[in-house]
């Protein structure tokens, strides 16, 4: 009977002191696409023990390969009679091997071998803590790209897309903050908090405390925000910068309570809003209605919660077709 395949073979494979049996055993086990996250979490796991090692994760991924390959090329060889078509431990092998390089390159196009990535779905949000301490929650329907290898040491780049909250934690040695937004815009921090909202329709910056840089494809100077600044950059890459009141920095993490903040906002705007975070397709069909603006704080856990609670105040019936909500004016 084959040994199972345990968290310490891996660790014995990663330190090249693994038996013949251990790395056919991982070979089979890599086999199955779903192990792919793990065996990273592990090398990664493994490599945090080993201080003296700086990984090159392409240059890995190709030893790896080769080494699989040239072991079993190595391997003696038995003569065989010509039978019926059957599997035979060479085809596991390089059926194995073909599908641990098929998906390890797959990935790699994707940045999987490069970078952790977080996801929310519609209408989630989630908070987890990064290597260097630092505090991130993750709005709906957002993502965003962490390094792999020496974050929080050699580097603190990150890349956002969607929504989020940053609490960051500031090092001893200094060292800056850096949050890619889907624009190419680039904040730069050392020990703040403050609130990234980067979708195609634009990008804002809101910032609590502390003090950050913002810098946009523009190629302007980079512009210093304050305490209490938003700044909104425009699709030509200016950045435009106003002061809020604590009332409105407060209604931008109004979110993580699962509450809407509105403030004389147009009930289209209403409804893009519904598509980014909850992924449902709101139509409103008659122009005066589509203009109607709200203003108000409105607690909802999905689309439909929201607009029930809205349609009272604001006049209109809420039907359903297909995948989509349409909103009809009240007679």
């Amino acid at each position: 009977m084959r040994p199972e395949l345990t968290k310490h073979t891996v660790f014995t494979y990663f330190s090249g002191d693994a038996t013949t049996l251990q790395k056919q055993i991982i070979a089979d086990w890599l086999a199955e696409g779903r192990n792919v996250e793990t065996y990273f979490e592990w090398l990664e796991e493994w490599e945090r023990t080993q201080l003296q090692f700086q990984p090159n994760t392409s240059a890995a991924l190709l030893a790896v390969t080769e080494k699989l390959l040239r072991e079993e090329e190595s391997a003696p060889r038995r003569l065989t009679f010509p039978a019926k078509k059957a599997i035979t431990k060479t085809m596991v092998f390089w059926a194995a091997a073909s599908l641990f390089i098929a998906v390890f390159g797959s990935y790699l196009g994707r940045d999987f071998l490069m970078y952790r990535t977080y996801k929310t779905a519609f209408g989630e949000l989630n908070r987890f803590c990064l290597d260097d301490s630092s505090i991130v929650v993750l709005n709906a329907n957002s993502s965003l790209k962490v390094p792999r290898w020496g974050f929080g040491k050699s580097t603190r780049h990150v890349y956002l897309e969607g929504e989020a909250e940053f609490s960051i934690k500031h090092t001893t040695d200094h060292q800056h903050f850096k949050v890619h937004n889907a624009d190419n815009s680039l904040i730069t921090v050392l020990g703040t908090e403050f609130v990234v909202y980067t979708r195609p329709r634009q990008t804002n910056v809101v910032l609590n405390k502390g003090k950050v840089e913002l810098s946009s494809n523009a190629g302007e100077k980079p512009l210093t925000m304050l305490p209490g600044d938003r700044a909104t950059i425009e699709k030509n890459g200016k950045i435009k910068v106003e002061k809020l009141s604590e009332a409105q920095l407060v209604q931008h993490s109004a979110w993580k309570q699962h509450r809407f903040v509105f403030n004389d906002t147009p009930l289209r705007e209403v409804a893009a809003k519904i598509h980014e975070v909850f992924g449902v397709v709101v139509k409103i069909n008659d122009k005066e209605l589509a203009t109607r603006t709200a203003t108000g704080s409105f607690p909802a856990e999905n689309a439909e919660e929201l607009l029930s609670n809205m349609s009272y105040m604001y006049s209109f019936e809420i039907m359903k077709a297909e995948n989509k909500i349409i909103l009809i004016p009240n007679p």
